[in-house]
């Protein structure tokens, strides 16, 4: 039986995206936040309210509450056809506001100065996602979380990238503390899987990868090389006793069947002599 390693998957960066002279076509954006100090144009003209709100982001929106209780000040229409409301200094936006681009959806509620977004903001996107941080002069930068359908990641964003230690929370119940690099999982750090089983060490695309200790949910553990979420590579593997070797793995049909050989074996192939290690796993390192 030959073991199977998973084909990587490209893990999306947690930065920010922010509609239309915000660059809210990608989360993935490495552009700074344009200058939008001249793209205003009426104020007040015939503008009552922000409009309605999307049924996800007005759901959101009811759920989290105001970020600014409060807020006074006048409308602004931009170029975008986005509205803001709020403080107002000399035709540009200073102090609290929010801001809702109707034809996106997108609601951001923020801090200007200057008519630059600096200090402490929220945005709700259209699909229900959002993020709340700090922000300078239009870029996430300082403490913030990201939250959508699938998890919430809390960290540090600097340049609108989440960057050095921060936490993944995943609703399957996985649990992921460690450092990140450039959006992504990179380095080193925790997984406390929903199966069970906690990884220690280094990690890779939000995989483990590198060197690191896989204690499992029966308490045996390995100790080894690992490569993108598959035991493979030099390691110990220890029970009721110790063994030290070269290991593959494979999972398949909620089993994870892991192969021991004395000898170095880069490859697992068909019908070689090892012996096989089986752990009972609902689910799989996700």
């Amino acid at each position: 039986m030959g073991c199977v390693t998973n084909k990587e998957q490209d893990i999306k960066q947690f930065n920010i995206k922010l509609p239309d002279q915000y660059n809210h076509t990608t989360i993935q954006t490495e552009a700074d936040l344009s200058d939008s100090q001249d793209q205003f144009l009426q104020i007040g003209m015939n503008i009552c309210s922000l409009g309605d709100f999307l049924p996800k982001v007005q759901e959101v929106y009811d759920e989290l509450g105001e970020l600014f209780q409060n807020i006074q000040g006048q409308y602004l229409l931009m170029q975008d056809q986005s509205i803001y409301f709020g403080q107002v200094v000399n035709g540009k936006r200073q102090g609290v506001g929010k801001q809702h681009w109707p034809k996106e959806g997108n609601l951001l509620e923020g801090t200007w100065v200057d008519n630059q977004l600096t200090g402490r903001a929220r945005m709700i996107y259209p699909n229900g996602d959002y993020f709340v941080g700090n922000f300078l002069n239009n870029i996430a930068n300082g403490l913030g979380r990201f939250v959508n359908s699938k998890k919430q990641v809390s960290g540090f964003w600097l340049n609108n990238k989440l960057t050095g230690e921060g936490t993944e929370i995943r609703k399957n119940g996985t649990i992921y503390k460690g450092q990140f690099s450039e959006g992504k999982i990179q380095g080193h750090g925790q997984f406390e899987y929903a199966n069970k089983c906690i990884y220690k060490g280094s990690v890779c695309k939000g995989k483990m990868h590198g060197k690191g200790e896989l204690i499992f949910n029966d308490n045996t553990r390995y100790i080894g090389e690992f490569k993108a979420n598959s035991i493979q590579g030099r390691g110990n593997y220890e029970s009721d006793i110790s063994i030290t070797g070269w290991f593959h793995s494979k999972f398949e049909n909620q089993t994870l069947y892991i192969y021991f050989f004395r000898s170095e074996t880069p490859v697992l192939i068909d019908n070689q002599y090892c012996t096989l290690i089986e752990k009972q796993l609902e689910q799989f390192f996700d």
